[in-house]
């Protein structure tokens, strides 16, 4: 799903709280978006891509603007 599909779906109160992961190449970050959905529990691009953040920061970021508060990160 994309940003702002996860935004939506946050004001629903469909998502449950985000986990940040080590993307698998050792280069970036991932986010999961747990919940009641159906759809790709991965933040997307909007070509619907996974998408891979540079910095920790700036996955933390797009979350807290979805409206996240509480944030899970895994190494």
């Amino acid at each position: 799903m994309n940003s702002k599909e996860a935004e939506i779906l946050f004001q629903a109160g469909v998502l449950e709280a985000p986990v940040i992961q080590k993307h698998a190449s050792g280069d970036g970050w991932t986010v999961t978006l747990e919940g009641k959905h159906k759809l790709n529990p991965m933040l997307e691009t909007a070509r619907g891509q996974m998408r891979v953040f540079k910095r920790l920061d700036a996955a933390v970021a797009v979350l807290f603007d979805i409206g996240f508060s509480e944030i899970r990160v895994m190494r």
